[in-house]
């Protein structure tokens, strides 16, 4: 995007008061991407949850796909390699005392690494190859079909819940240490 093309948006954003990246917050700017990330791998998560099925129907299986997928990305983007100047979490620290936590986090980056971000193989996709025999010819036929694992889901919110916990503590951290450096107290703009 150019400015000109962002000027609309910055405008909306300066509206109220506020100034654009100030420079005293900006190691605050650090933990954007792991908000944004887990906010809405928590939206995906949430719809994900709240779908209801419609087996059969492959639309719906696409659709259910890209939630998941989508779920998984964001919430994995928060442990893996980010931009300079991206907080990255070390989930040593984040799960440190919280083994259930722990095991669907590390079932979830599977899952990212074998069938989300990478074709490897995944236990939530069966392929098959059917050939049937006639007279003159092999007919082959795909069949694919695609596991969301529903029954994991309780699972993976405990580690989203674990890890958007410890955001929210090293922030607050920040927050503190930059509200001393200025003498002011620091909040979040929640709306």
């Amino acid at each position: 995007m150019n400015d000109e093309e962002l000027e609309p948006h910055k405008s909306i954003m300066k509206s109220g008061g506020y100034r654009l990246d100030d420079t005293r917050f900006s190691r605050l700017k650090q933990w954007h991407g792991v908000l944004f990330q887990l906010i809405s791998a928590k939206h995906y998560l949430d719809q994900l949850k709240a779908h209801n099925p419609d087996l059969g129907n492959l639309e719906d299986s696409y659709d259910v796909m890209a939630l998941l997928s989508a779920f998984i990305l964001q919430y994995s983007k928060c442990f893996t390699s980010g931009g300079k100047g991206q907080a990255t979490l070390d989930e040593r620290r984040v799960f440190a005392s919280d083994g259930e936590a722990l095991a669907a986090h590390k079932r979830i980056l599977e899952i990212r690494h074998n069938l989300v971000a990478h074709n490897g193989n995944s236990d939530l996709v069966l392929a098959n190859i059917g050939v049937k025999e006639q007279d003159d010819r092999f007919v082959v036929k795909h069949f694919l079909t695609f596991a969301i694992p529903l029954n994991e889901l309780d699972a993976f919110e405990l580690a989203l819940e674990a890890t958007y916990r410890h955001s929210v503590l090293a922030l607050n951290k920040h927050l503190d240490s930059i509200g001393e450096k200025l003498g002011k107290i620091v909040l979040l703009d929640e709306a």
